[in-house]
């Protein structure tokens, strides 16, 4: 569920058919559609393999397996509407709509209310990115998979395409999405394991799993899945702030013996919409009271820009867990969960005024000094580790811890 260019969406419908969860090894065999609601719009099949044949195209398949299954996958049939910030609601049988399904793009399909704001709470990532993950699992026949974030259910329909829906499980956290994605998925001839939980928890249940893919954001890689996963499995997560999603990564990692997990960070430009702390609540940042009646100004060689650089933003976020920052005309403002809070320009030398408990500015400056020091490393020269303690970031060029997340 990648975070888009809109704020809004839409509850869909439910869809029904026959079951298609067995699996036989090797290639899926594909019974005949005929008759069934995914034949029922003309075309679908021919726009399915353009897409296939697009993401090929681009790089983000390269397996003819997943090619395959995209192709076999009526993408229409998990997005009978979505919302659109100039059209507003798209529906089947809008000219636009078939379009915008089968293309490379994330489309919101369902919206909250939140203190008098609406919020995407759901929607189908654009296929592109959600491919290039499904080829980092590095799956083979025969695994079982633990999907984090069912939303419409259109991922899990690839990985029943591509292992059989016997060896799927997804979860949510919404039980809304849940019921819908389960009636498409059997629509569309598949049935998974879905379950209504917190995906942070995973899955005991269907434990152990070769994999877990994680489709919403986590600042913190939940302990809970790498206990459910084999030795030598993979967990594949999308990892960043709640307030600074623009700093985060994908984190490839392969659990341990001994229950902890580590990898490489995978550079990800789109992040994915952050967890839901529960069913009520969109997974935004709480807001944080600062104080603002004694402020202090100063000037400093770091400026806003810091914010927004791969590999050193991953560092101020290491330094300041609980980040909340914000563009602004000009620079940037953070405020830190203590009150603390700073604003500083683009320009350097930087104009900055903090207030609050501490000079939140100085742990930015630590942060650059550091990154500089280091040869300016980007996001995939850093790693995470997992283990009892908590997470921490590791430079892979120096193979030396960076401390705790938090």
């Amino acid at each position: 569920m990648v975070v888009p260019r809109v704020r809004a969406g839409l509850p869909v419908g439910l869809a029904g058919g026959r079951d298609r969860g067995s699996h036989r090894g090797g290639r899926r065999r594909h019974p005949s559609r005929s008759g069934r609601m995914t034949d029922d719009l003309d075309g679908w099949r021919g726009r399915a393999a353009a897409l296939a044949e697009g993401l090929a195209r681009q790089g983000a398949i390269t397996d003819s397996a997943w090619r395959e299954a995209v192709a076999a996958v009526p993408r229409h049939v998990f997005v009978p509407a979505f919302h659109d910030d100039e059209a507003g609601v798209v529906r089947a049988g809008d000219p636009r709509w078939l379009d915008a399904v089968y293309s490379d793009d994330t489309l919101v399909t369902q919206r909250k209310e939140h203190d008098g704001s609406a919020w995407s709470t759901s929607s189908t990532t654009r296929p592109s990115l959600m491919l290039r993950m499904l080829e980092l699992l590095d799956v083979s026949d025969g695994m079982t998979v633990l999907e984090i974030g069912t939303g419409t259910g259109y991922n899990a329909a690839l990985l029943s395409e591509r292992l059989g829906a016997e060896n799927v499980t997804s979860v949510d956290i919404d039980p809304e999405l849940v019921e819908a994605a389960r009636g498409r998925l059997a629509g569309a001839g598949y049935v998974p394991r879905l379950e209504a939980r917190d995906g942070a928890l995973g899955c005991p249940g269907r434990a152990p799993y070769d994999r877990v893919i994680a489709t919403v954001a986590f600042e913190r890689v939940p302990r809970a899945w790498i206990g459910q996963v084999r030795p030598g499995g993979v967990v594949l997560a999308d990892v960043r702030p709640r307030g600074m999603t623009w700093a985060g990564a994908l984190a490839l990692l392969t659990v341990g013996a001994d229950g902890t997990a580590g990898g490489p960070l995978v550079s990800c430009t789109w992040g994915f919409m952050s967890a839901r702390p529960d069913v009520s609540r969109p997974g935004a940042p709480e807001p944080v009271h600062i104080d603002a009646t004694s402020v202090r100004s100063r000037t400093s060689e770091v400026g806003a820009g810091a914010l927004r650089t791969p590999g050193l933003s991953l560092l101020i976020w290491q330094r300041l867990p609980g980040i909340n920052a914000y563009s602004e005309a000009g620079g940037a403002q953070i405020t830190a969960p203590d009150g603390s809070w700073a604003k500083a320009s683009g320009r350097v030398p930087a104009h900055v005024e903090h207030g609050g408990p501490s000079d939140v500015w100085t742990r930015v400056e630590e942060a650059h000094a550091w990154w500089v020091g280091h040869g300016r490393p980007g996001v995939e020269d850093f790693g995470l580790a997992v283990g009892p303690d908590g997470q921490r970031l590791v430079h892979r060029g120096r193979g030396r811890g960076m401390g705790g997340l938090g």
